[in-house]
């Protein structure tokens, strides 16, 4: 077993009216022991947060009080497109290679989705205000405004207990 390790940034902005999500910045640094093909390694990494991405804010696979599938076809079931796909910006390191195999080599086909979920909730939270305040994923527009309204109810009572 080898164990690669790394690390995921987002920055993004909400717009509190319509509580849509732009990621304005993405970035992803992972040490691979070795990258035999660093090319291929970057690839990964950019797919993985890409569809790590999709899978914060897009997709879901809803279903009806009664069990049906709400998402039943593509034009349901959201995607993210080339427009919504921010630059993801990669570091690969070889800091450490695996002492476990000859090459020295760790995984890297998952290190760009273990975490984008993760960072896309922290980068929300943030813009938010609330720590910890995205609780489910995907992020959805409706859920922003919950955020954000809750948000605001938080701000409104701490001002009201407020000495002074």
């Amino acid at each position: 077993m080898t164990y690669p390790y790394g690390v995921h940034l987002a920055q993004v902005e909400l717009d509190p009216g319509t509580g849509g999500i732009e990621v304005l910045r993405y970035f992803v640094a992972y040490e691979v022991g070795r990258a035999i093909n660093p090319a291929t390694v970057e690839g990964q990494l950019v797919g993985g947060a890409l569809q790590g991405i999709g899978g914060a804010l897009f997709e879901e696979l809803a279903y009806s009080p009664e069990g049906q599938p709400l998402a039943a076809s593509l034009i349901d079931y959201l995607l993210p497109s080339a427009r919504e796909a921010p630059e993801v910006v990669t570091l690969v390191t070889e800091d450490h290679p695996s002492a476990s195999n000859p090459l020295g080599a760790k995984g890297a086909g998952e290190g760009g989705i273990t975490a984008a979920g993760a960072a896309i909730a922290n980068a929300v939270s943030d813009a938010v205000g609330t720590p910890g305040a995205p609780t489910r994923l995907p992020i959805t527009p409706e859920r922003v405004c919950q955020l954000i309204g809750a948000s605001s109810g938080v701000s409104a009572a701490r001002q009201a207990v407020r000495p002074g």
